[in-house]
């Protein structure tokens, strides 16, 4: 039982990421928090997480710890509280791997000229990866970190393969 959580501000590789580990894997990309759903209202956004949380074998697409940075950016978006943080962090605690995707500022600026989004300007980033990097360090899970400005992407997905396969190898071990 897997479950990979991608979190990390927009142009950071996240959907390259999973895509390249889905095609590996074979496990499904779920998109786990969005701007649409913070827009529900707490009960139903944690209602999401949560029955994501029984989830095995897949891949998220951001999850709570996005939900708690845009929220806190985004001031009339819901939040999870920390009560219901901690407990969907202790329900997919033994499975979860939290990876981390992050880069230079600059790095995710030029990226965003590139790309382009509708939902994030230049000027959202720096507040943004502010955000990011204080809620990551309050995460309840142990969080693997790659910087995308000195790791592709094919790099970070091959580092991923090998550490589920990794818990997989221990856990077949341990029966």
């Amino acid at each position: 039982m897997t479950m990979i959580i991608l979190e990390g501000t927009d142009c950071c590789y996240k959907s390259t990421v999973a895509d390249k580990l889905r095609k590996e894997l074979g496990y499904p990309v779920i998109k786990g928090s969005s701007f649409e759903l913070a827009k529900s209202g707490n009960e139903k956004l944690f209602e999401h997480f949560n029955k994501l949380a029984n989830e095995d074998n897949v891949i998220i697409d951001r999850y709570i710890y996005s939900n708690l940075v845009y929220a806190k950016k985004f001031k009339d978006y819901s939040i999870l509280t920390e009560e219901q943080q901690r407990a969907i962090e202790e329900k997919i605690r033994d499975k979860a791997k939290v990876i981390y995707l992050h880069a230079d500022p600059k790095v995710i600026k030029q990226r965003l000229r590139d790309r382009g989004d509708e939902y994030i300007t230049e000027r959202d980033i720096e507040p943004v990866l502010g955000l990011y990097r204080e809620v990551m360090s309050d995460a309840g899970l142990h969080t693997y970190s790659w910087d995308t400005e000195q790791w592709s992407s094919k790099e970070i997905a091959e580092d991923i393969i090998f550490l589920v396969d990794g818990v997989i190898y221990e856990e077949s071990n341990c029966n």
